[in-house]
Parts: C-alpha cells; sequence; structure tokens
C-alpha cells in the first residue's frame, strides 16, 4: 500500500515524520518498497485573476492578469476558462517542474511572466479528479494569496510505499501504521472521533446469513467530502469523480482498512442478509456478468450487491442521494476471492476484504463514517457482531529468556510500554491482546512483538557452536568410474516380468506393481544389468561398438548396486577394476556355473569374505546377443581403506607350487590356504596339466624373503 508521509503526520502532531521512516517501518517488521516525491515541481505560488482579454493577435490566447504575493503578474494560457475571482495556482519566473525552468516569454506579441498549472502540471492524475484536463480553478476561499500550495496541496509530500507481511493486513490502513509510528517514537498518536448531533432508530432488520457478520448504518443528508481528502484518494490512485458517498466508502478503506459499501436506502429493502447467489448480474458500469455460487448481499427482492467486491447498477448511488445505508461486512476469504474472479474485476475493496478481517476493524470503520457525517442524522449501528472478548495469552517468563538468550527482563520494559500504547494489557500473569490483532494467539507471538519494539539489532550476533559428530566424506565413486574409462547411464528401474529374469542376488521375490502405465514397467529390476544390457543393444545397433557404461541404481526392494557394462574390457580387465573401486584386493571370484542366464565358463560370484557381493561375467548367449562383459555389485557402506606398509627395498622372492587337484575342482581354495598362511605380493597360476581325472596346477607366488621361506617349509616338508 502506499501512503502519504503527510497525512500520516496529522496522526502524530509531536513528531515530524521524513524519509526516516523507513528505519522505523523497517524494524516494526513492514518493507519499504520505495520512498518518493510525490510532485517534483518548485516554487508554484497561488493566483488571484484580476482580469483576462483576448490576445490581439490571436483568439486562442487569453491574456490574464493575476494578483499574487509576488505582485501582479500577466500570464497568457489556451485554456480559455478562467474569470475574474477564480483562485488559481501559476509556475512564476523561476519556478520549475523537473528539469525544466520557467521564464518570461513573448507570445504572439505579448510578454508571459509564467505559466497556469493543471492537477497534470502539478504531479496528479487529472483523471482522477477532473473530466478534463485544464487549469487549476479553485474556491476563492479555499486558500489565501500568502499560502504555499506546495503545503495546501499537499506537493511537498513523499509517498511511502510499504509491503506488509500475510498477518499484517490490519496494516493496510492510515489508522493502524500511525499507530505503530507512534509506538514506535514513543509519541502522542491523535484520531478524534465525533459523535453524532443527530440520531434516529433504523426500521433496517439484519440477518447475518452466509456472512461472518454484517454491519449497517443509516444517514439523512447530503455527504460532502473535503477538498484535501479528495486529494488523498487521488494519490492513492483512486477515482474521485463519483458521488461524495462512495468517495466516503472509499476514504473508508484507506484509514481504517474496512471495506464499505453504500447504498441509496430509497432503493433497497428492509431485511438484510447475505446467501449465496448464481445466476446474472449488472454490476458497476452497466456491465452484465453472469456468476456461479458467490456471496451476495441481499433484501427482500434479491441481490443487491456482490459482498466486498462489486455494487449493482440499480442500486448505485447517485450524487444528490441524501438517504444512505452504509455497509462494511466480515466475509469467508474464499468467498470474496472467487466472486472477483467471476466478475473479473479486481477492486480495492475486494482486494482487502479477500484477506483476513477483524472485528475490531469493521467497528473502527463505522467509528470514522459516524466520525466523518457527524453532522448528519444518523440511525444506531444495526450489526451481527456479538460481544468481542480480548483473547489472553499466558506469560512465560522462562521462554522469552531462552528466545532472546539473556536473563534481565527488564531491558524489555521501555518495549512492552511501547505495546501498551497499542492496546496491550501486560498483567503478571496474562497479556491481553488487541483485538484487531487476530494474528497474536501464542506467547511467541507476544516474544515477536517486544522484539519489535526492542529493535533486533539489539541484539549481539553469536557465532553457532556447531562441533560435527561426525563429517561425512565426499564419494568420488562415479569420478573413479569415469576415470577408468566407464560413461554414466541412464536407465529405467521398472522393466516388463518377462525381462526380469536375472536374479543374481537370489531375492526371493519380486517387486511387483500394483498399477502401472505400461507392461514394460510392471516391475522393479532384481539385476541392474537387465537394464543395462537393453542400452547395449541398442546402441550397438546405432553401429557403436566400443561400448563403456556404468550405473549407480535401484534393484528390488531399495538395494542400491553399481552395474559396469563394456565391450572393450575384458574378464581380467573388470575384476582389476572392482578390485581397485572397492580397494580390496582380498575378494574372492567364484566360477558361475549353476545359473542358466549366466555364461558359465567365463562368469565369476564375487565374494568379501563370506557374503555375496556381486557378480562379473557375461550372460548366456541364448539370452544375449550383446557380447559384453557385465558386473555388479552391491554398494558397500564401508568401502576398504588404502593401507600403508613400510617399505621393503629388498627385491620380491619367488616360489612355485604345484596343487594336484580334481578336474572340475576350483583352484581358489588353495589361494586362499596360501594367503592365510602368509603375507603374499601376488600369486599368478602359470600351468594348468589336466589328466585323466585330476589336473595339476602350478602357482607362481610373489613374496618376501621371510614368507618364501615360511611357504617352502609348510608345502614342501
Amino acid at each position: 500500500m502506499v501512503f502519504s508521509l503527510n497525512y500520516l503526520n496529522k496522526f502524530l502532531p509531536n513528531k515530524k515524520l521524513d524519509a526516516s521512516i523507513e528505519i522505523a517501518l523497517n524494524e516494526l517488521g513492514f518493507e519499504v518498497e520505495e520512498i518518493k516525491p510525490f510532485s517534483d515541481v518548485k516554487g508554484v505560488i497561488f493566483a488571484k485573476v484580476i482580469s483576462k482579454e483576448l490576445n490581439p493577435n490571436t483568439p486562442k490566447l487569453d491574456v490574464v492578469l493575476v494578483e499574487t504575493k509576488l505582485g501582479n503578474l500577466t500570464i497568457q494560457t489556451n485554456n480559455q476558462i478562467l474569470n475574474p475571482g477564480d483562485l488559481t495556482v501559476i509556475f512564476p519566473i523561476g519556478s520549475s517542474k523537473g528539469d525544466h525552468v520557467f521564464g518570461e516569454a513573448t507570445i504572439k506579441g505579448v510578454n508571459s511572466q509564467g505559466m497556469f498549472g493543471a492537477f497534470s502540471e502539478l504531479g496528479y492524475d487529472w483523471e482522477l479528479l477532473e473530466k478534463e484536463n485544464q487549469v487549476l480553478k479553485l474556491p476563492s476561499d479555499f486558500a489565501s494569496l500568502e499560502d504555499d500550495p506546495m503545503q495546501v496541496l499537499g506537493l511537498d509530500d513523499l509517498m511511502v510505499e510499504v509491503s506488509t507481511t500475510a498477518n499484517r493486513n490490519d496494516a493496510n490502513s492510515y489508522y493502524v501504521l500511525a499507530r505503530e509510528l507512534a509506538a514506535y517514537y514513543k509519541t502522542d498518536f491523535v484520531f478524534d472521533f465525533k459523535k453524532p448531533s443527530k440520531t434516529f432508530v433504523s426500521q433496517i432488520n439484519v440477518q447475518r446469513g452466509d456472512a461472518d457478520n454484517l454491519n449497517f448504518l443509516e444517514t439523512k443528508g447530503k455527504v460532502l467530502i473535503n477538498f484535501e481528502d479528495k486529494l488523498l484518494l487521488a494519490k492513492s490512485g483512486i477515482d474521485t469523480k463519483h458521488p461524495d458517498a462512495v468517495n466516503l466508502t472509499n476514504l473508508t478503506l484507506l484509514i481504517t482498512g474496512a471495506p464499505t459499501h453504500v447504498y441509496n436506502k430509497d432503493l433497497i429493502g428492509d431485511n438484510l442478509t447475505a446467501k449465496m447467489f448464481s445466476g446474472s448480474l449488472t454490476i458497476f458500469g452497466n456491465k452484465e456478468v453472469d456468476v456461479k455460487d458467490i456471496i451476495a448481499i441481499y433484501d427482500e427482492n434479491g441481490p443487491i450487491s456482490i459482498a466486498s467486491v462489486m455494487g449493482l447498477e440499480a442500486f448505485k448511488v447517485e450524487k444528490e442521494a441524501t438517504n444512505l445505508c452504509f455497509e462494511i461486512g466480515i466475509f469467508k476469504n474464499e468467498l470474496v476471492r472467487h466472486a472477483a474472479k467471476e466478475i473479473k474485476l479486481l477492486s480495492n475493496s475486494a482486494s482487502q476484504g479477500s484477506r483476513v478481517i477483524s472485528k475490531e476493524a469493521t467497528l473502527l470503520g463505522i467509528k470514522f463514517i459516524q466520525s466523518y457525517l457527524s453532522n448528519l442524522e444518523q440511525s444506531n449501528l444495526i450489526t451481527t457482531i456479538d460481544k468481542v472478548e480480548q483473547n489472553q495469552i499466558q506469560i512465560d517468563n522462562n521462554k522469552l529468556k531462552t528466545y532472546a538468550q539473556v536473563e534481565e527482563l527488564s531491558i524489555f520494559h521501555p518495549a512492552i510500554e511501547q505495546l501498551k500504547m497499542l492496546g496491550y494489557i501486560f498483567d503478571e500473569k496474562v497479556v491481553t491482546v488487541p483485538n484487531y490483532r487476530y494474528d497474536v494467539v501464542l506467547f511467541e507471538d507476544i516474544i515477536e512483538e517486544i522484539f519489535r519494539f526492542y529493535s533486533y539489532t539489539n541484539f549481539k550476533p553469536i557465532t553457532i557452536k556447531n562441533k560435527p559428530i561426525k563429517v561425512k566424506p565426499i564419494n568420488k565413486d562415479k569420478a573413479f568410474l569415469l576415470a577408468q574409462g566407464y560413461n554414466e547411464a541412464r536407465t529405467f528401474t521398472l522393466v516388463s516380468k518377462e525381462r526380469n529374469t536375472l536374479n543374481p542376488f537370489n531375492f526371493e521375490s519380486s517387486i511387483d506393481l500394483l498399477t502401472f502405465v505400461s507392461k514394460e514397467r510392471e516391475t522393479v529390476r532384481n539385476s541392474i544389468i537387465t537394464s543395462l544390457s537393453e542400452i547395449v543393444l541398442y546402441n550397438q545397433k546405432r553401429k557403436m561398438s566400443e561400448i563403456n557404461f556404468f550405473e549407480k541404481g535401484m534393484i528390488n526392494y531399495n538395494v542400491q548396486v553399481y552395474g559396469l557394462a563394456s565391450t572393450t574390457k575384458g574378464f581380467f580387465e573388470i575384476k582389476r577394476d572392482i578390485v581397485n573401486f572397492l580397494k580390496d584386493d582380498a575378494l574372492t571370484f567364484v566360477p558361475w556355473k549353476d545359473c542358466e542366464f549366466i555364461h558359465p565358463n567365463v562368469s565369476a560370484k564375487i565374494y568379501k569374505g563370506d557374503k555375496l557381493i556381486g557378480w562379473i561375467g557375461k550372460i548366456h548367449p541364448r539370452y544375449d546377443e550383446t557380447g559384453a562383459f557385465y558386473a555388479e555389485i552391491l554398494d558397500l557402506e564401508h568401502k576398504a581403506s588404502n593401507k600403508f606398509e613400510a617399505f621393503d627395498q629388498n627385491p620380491l622372492k619367488t616360489l612355485d607350487l604345484t596343487f594336484q587337484i580334481g578336474l572340475h575342482h576350483y583352484i581358489g581354495d588353495k589361494v586362499a590356504e596360501i594367503k592365510a598362511l602368509a603375507n603374499v605380493f601376488d600369486i599368478k597360476q602359470i600351468d594348468n596339466y589336466l589328466k585323466e581325472d585330476s589336473r595339476s596346477v602350478t602357482l607362481r607366488i610373489f613374496a618376501n624373503e621371510e614368507a618364501i621361506t615360511l611357504l617352502d617349509s609348510h608345502y614342501n616338508k
């Protein structure tokens, strides 16, 4: 909302607000979007027309003689509406608008000592004030020639654009914002409410209906809005060419934040309520709209307005109307928003009414109208508001100490005194909250209010003592595999049941989806190789022969694995990659010959101790035409770390041992036995001699002299 600094100053007679208001508003929790001068004019003065005559050289110019505080001046104008006795505003010699400085000029042979001013030249949007853009004509008693138009017309004003938080809809009003500023500056807040001089009893009967609350006030007599208030409306971007009764409703919205509507009482009935409506309506401007499920104000004959959104053409107030009925209601926010969408218009009233309006705000709006029209005859207030109970919140000093990180609470006493200026009542045990603060419901909210006025700048920043219990290391797995020449692939976790045949980890059951988008994505894969083999085949069909992929993904019930696929690397190269990846040269690779889906001659299971952690090899040619090598390993939480030993400068020794084993016996058992006996550097198979019912396998062992001696004494006794 955009506020006039001059108008805010009216509420604070002992404090002159200036541009430093930005600091105050920010500390109060509001965001100042912009502060800018209302007008860029300087040096304008009032002038009274003495006489006028036509320029002898053209009938399109009037030569006007005016009286000013600088003396009599002659000014020419083509806006020939001025007459002797009229009060106006002029730009004399030396005055300026923006960068342009006015001087004396000769126009059609006659000197002109300045220029007459119009609303548009003074900084106002003339369309909000007049039907035509023309020289300003003011009532003769509006001001004296000694008065300064910069002050009287509010041209020296600063406009402050303020954004309020979602919970402070009440602050979208001059009354509340000025009161907050008065409390901040610890100065007097003045708003004189006048009581009506004459009253009568209204015959209106009100039922709440679908509204939360409804309030009506009747007045008799002509409503007149003073010129200064019209200028305020124009500064706020509100059209003032309406009847003054309508202007008063807009002024009530600005000052109190209460959406207000006015009816010609002669055109509506006495039984008023709020109900839902669907159908066709003619709103202001003779615009016909079709609406559905909107909340409307009804009399006994039908709808008379769209609640908090727009009036109906048939019941609008004309300038001559003297019997008026003002309405301020509270309606469900979503219903107001829906109605505005239905008519495709968002009025200022609808914008405010679509957010929370407190009962206090509605009563304040009525009180403002009663005061503004105190010279008119007014009815009693017809309302559905029950007795307003103030919210009370238990005080928790320990919680306040915890949030503030202090032990001495006396530092908050000045802030509490400022809150009392806003209507808060602090007793020993409870805080009573003013009714307009609908958002304050917890003691944490009270703490926030105290901190607002204590000022967050008084809190000294404290470094957080954050001692980490555990530092999670950076995962370099993908970077390692990329360095080994593999490219990362991304595949679907879901596959068809027909293709989900590979199950290297022997899961007891598959994870089938109850609903699925297609038969190709109906179950969670039991092996990531099911998906990798599919993309290998796809790329081979695209004439790509050198393929190296890796993927980290999920199989079965959230089991994380790494999958490798290669058409350029063989069994032992991939084996080396896996050993380096897991940083564990104690892995055991056991031939895998008992699975129909796995190639029995080039495949092996991978064990870490006694645990199966993966496999390496090919898919059986019966089920795969890629010919690629694949590997799949579990994503182990704790991979082996690098181990370092003291450097031994002595050369390695070798020992060849020959073992006679069964034709189908696995030599890995002997390798494991050797590694268990001594710390060896490497073991290689150098010979495999087949006999009729057995085979002789020769292993060459690389180790230091001590290990070789130990193994030699053990096997060559």
